[in-house]
C-alpha cells in the first residue's frame, strides 16, 4: 500500500525519493524533518508524463523505462553542459 503522508505526524507535505547509495527508497517529510526508509511497494513511484511505473534506477540516475525520461540524477552537468530536468530532481 503506498504511504501518502507521514507516519509519525501525518502531514501530506511529504516526498518520496530512490537513494542510489543507500538502494533504498526514502520519505522526507517537511513538516516534522523525518527521513524513513521505506520498500517499493510503500513508494508506489510512477513517471509523471506517462504514468507508468516501470522505474529503473542506477549509480546515476532514475530512468522511466517506458518513455525514457529521466527522473533524477547525481550530476548537474553531461558533457560539460549545465542540465535541467523538467519533472526531476538533481541528488
Amino acid at each position: 500500500m503506498p504511504i501518502l503522508k507521514c507516519p509519525y505526524c501525518d502531514d501530506e507535505d511529504i516526498e518520496i525519493s530512490y537513494n542510489p547509495k543507500l538502494r533504498q527508497y526514502t520519505l522526507t517529510c517537511f513538516n516534522c524533518d523525518n527521513y524513513i526508509k521505506i520498500n517499493a511497494r510503500q513508494a508506489d513511484l510512477k513517471c509523471p508524463e506517462c504514468e507508468s511505473r516501470d522505474i529503473r534506477h542506477d549509480d546515476l540516475e532514475t530512468v522511466c523505462g517506458e518513455c525514457g525520461m529521466v527522473l533524477s540524477a547525481t550530476s548537474n552537468y553531461v558533457g560539460g553542459f549545465k542540465i535541467v530536468l523538467d519533472w526531476g530532481l538533481i541528488l
